[in-house]
This record gives structure tokens, sequence and C-alpha cells, in this order.
């Protein structure tokens, strides 16, 4: 999938796992952990964040029988192209991020700030300990004063990130069963208590100018991360939409909210 907004694209290939055996269709058995509320109870959406905040502990290791979902935590994304900013702004770089691994996803905290169960529009909050990325980075540009033109492994650390999660849901009937499909899907990255950057091969290896530039990146976390906050918002967001729009049409709607 790839977005083109403003002065970033992205295009983001998540790893599927992939098996010869049939995958099965519906969830046929409703999981313990889950609980089904009233779309009318004034604590729906209380209840639905409860639900959807097992189902990423719970299920972490994958949804039992969907086998175009791989586990949760940690997540893997085949490959990530980000192109951010122009030839005047403090980044401009374009980063391919392959063969990557997104950890803290099962740690999520799910808040309701405002959801409505009967025309099933839903408002979350979002917040982990921390998100780890790590992977193969290839990135030329510029970001700060440095001039970026290597590869090799990338580590990186979001500590306490907030996310607005906003999606509306829309009632589908196959066969026996009733699903939740997602109409629409909004997220925003709010904020973190502190990022760290570690990319490795910086400078054809020089070990002073890269802990040097580590120690740039380091402390300037927070213009980078305003900066870089449109394209990291977009990704997780498609990120998001392919896990919620597998689970929703795996498992059927009257597991999480009845009439």
């Amino acid at each position: 999938m790839k977005i083109i907004v403003g002065l970033f694209s992205i295009t983001v290939l998540i790893w599927n796992l992939v098996t010869l055996t049939a995958a099965a269709k519906v969830l046929t058995e409703k999981p313990a952990f889950l609980t089904a509320c009233k779309r009318s109870d004034p604590a729906f959406g209380k209840r639905f964040a409860t639900n959807l905040q097992k189902c990423l502990h719970e299920w972490k290791s994958g949804v039992p029988g969907l086998k175009t979902l791989g586990s949760l935590d940690p997540l893997h994304i085949k490959r990530a192209k980000f192109s951010q900013g122009g030839k005047n702004d403090i980044i401009s770089i374009d980063m391919d991020l392959a063969n990557a691994e997104v950890m803290g996803l099962s740690d999520v905290i799910v808040e309701d700030i405002g959801s409505n169960g009967n025309n099933l529009d839903i408002k979350f909050k979002l917040t982990a300990p921390n998100f780890k990325w790590n992977g193969d980075y290839a990135m030329k540009g510029n970001i700060l004063s440095l001039a970026m033109n290597s590869k090799g492994k990338t580590f990186m650390t979001f500590e306490k990130p907030t996310f607005t999660l906003n999606y509306k849901m829309k009632l589908r009937k196959e066969g026996d069963y009733e699903f939740a499909d997602l109409e629409k899907l909004h997220l925003v990255w709010e904020d973190n208590a502190n990022v760290q950057f570690r990319l490795e091969n910086l400078f054809n290896g020089d070990k002073a100018l890269e802990d040097s530039a580590h120690t740039l990146l380091n402390a300037n976390w927070r213009p980078i991360f305003e900066n870089l906050r449109p394209v990291l918002s977009q990704t997780n967001e498609i990120v998001l939409k392919d896990i919620l729009n597998k689970i929703m049409a795996y498992v059927p709607a009257n597991y999480f909210f009845e009439e």
C-alpha cells in the first residue's frame, strides 16, 4: 500500500503468515476473555476498549485459525518506505526499512474518549510503556545538519507513546454470522516521553562520527519526531488498519457487542 500526502509518501508491506492449508473464515468459538456489551449501554466505549485491549494481549502470538495474520508482538513488517520533507526542511530523507520488527503492541492500554455504540463510531486513546522498531535500513538525505547516505541495522525506541484512534464500523451479515467491518480509520501519533535512535554503519563505519551523530540526534529527538510525526502516524495507521480489518472480518461482531 502506498500513500502520498503533502511532503511525504509511504509504502508499507506487512508480512503475513503464509500457509498451504485452507484458512478458516470465521472464529466459531467465542474466546472466554471477551465480554459482549450492549451497544446502547452508556459504558459501551469503556467495555469495547477493554475487549480490544484484551485481543492485543491475548492474541500477541496470533489469532487462532487466522492464517492471514501472524504474531502481533513482535509484529513483522516486510518493508516500509518513507519520503519526507523538502530541501529547506530540517529533515529531508528517503528511507527504506526492511525486515522490521515492532515490539510493544501487546502492552497497549486502550481508553475510551467518546465512543458511540449506537452508530459504532469509536474514539480511543492508546498508550504503551514503549515501542521498539528494529530492522534493516537504507537512507539518503539530511537530518538536522547531518548528511545521511548509509545502510545497516537500525534500533528505535519510543518511550510512553500516545495515540488517538478514531474508526467507524458497519455491520455485515454473512451466512449465520454478523461482522463489524471498518468503514474508515484514522490514527494520530500524539507524543512520546522520549525517543532514542540507533543507526549502525553511519559515515562508512567511522565510530567517532557515528557516536557524535547519535548524540546530536537523540538530544534533538523532539524536533525530529515532530517533523516525522505525520509519516509515523500514517505508517502506524496503515498497519493498525490492516490488523483490525483482518480481525473484525474473522471474529463475529456479537463476541464484542450486541444490540
